[in-house]
């Protein structure tokens, strides 16, 4: 697919965990949760934290020393049974990001988020953090067919939203972000607030990289006219 950044975006998708919500503490205390059910030792927050690339189910299989793909998703169920239950009360959207998602919808854009975590749990949060009416839709693992690097969650959500993803923006944190970004033709913005360090997002093949959520706005709008990758963004001074 061609992308054509000449032409200004009319949509933007979002990552949820470690872009637009600080979830860590739900993934921590959920995870040790069933692993102190099934009579495993709790986790450090790094070991759990690294974990996190993996999907869910394969995740706490490696957490809790389960091989069995049916065992897995029992261990999945439970966890998500858990963070549904403590969610709400731990999970925090980054310091500026209301603000930003609610500049863009003023500025026009429509907005979705595509997440590999579960969308029930994902709404269930963005509710609870007065975001949810912002998005178009909010998907997850069992809404869309294949998990991120695949790009059929943002064109899913390209989709819904009627836009051409020639003209999204994909807005995330990780090297499957930056992936499913460009493999859906989206121009891609990394943001430095999430899991991985700065110099870990520079090699990851965003377009542009972010490190306040108050320059979103710039980032997406920019674009260079020539069709080459806008150039990395870092803070302005106060």
């Amino acid at each position: 697919m061609i992308r054509h950044p000449s032409m200004p975006p009319l949509a933007v998708i979002f990552d949820h965990d470690g872009t637009l919500v600080d979830s860590l503490a739900v993934v921590v205390a959920a995870t040790n949760d069933v692993l102190r059910a099934h009579g495993v030792a709790e986790l450090p927050p790094r070991t759990i934290i690294a974990g996190m690339v993996m999907p869910t189910a394969e995740r706490m299989g490696l957490h809790a020393g389960v091989g069995a793909a049916a065992e897995q998703r029992v261990l999945a169920c439970e966890y998500y049974l858990s963070a549904h239950r403590i969610g709400p009360g731990l999970a925090r959207a980054y310091a500026g990001i209301p603000e930003a998602v609610g500049a863009l919808r003023s500025h026009g854009l429509l907005q979705a988020v595509v997440s590999n975590n579960e969308g029930r749990f994902v709404r269930t949060v963005l509710t609870a953090l007065d975001l949810s009416e912002h998005f178009a839709c909010m998907y997850g693992e069992e809404d869309i067919p294949a998990l991120k690097p695949d790009p059929s969650g943002p064109l899913a959500a390209a989709r819904v939203m009627g836009v051409d993803p020639r003209r999204c923006v994909y807005v995330g944190d990780s090297g499957g972000d930056a992936l499913a970004g460009r493999a859906a033709g989206m121009r891609t913005i990394g943001v430095t607030w999430g899991i991985l360090a700065r110099a870990e997002m520079e090699g990851l093949g965003f377009d542009a990289l972010v490190d306040r959520p108050q320059d979103l706005i710039a980032a997406i709008m920019e674009g260079d006219r020539d069709g080459a990758p806008s150039s990395v963004l870092r803070p302005r001074s106060p």
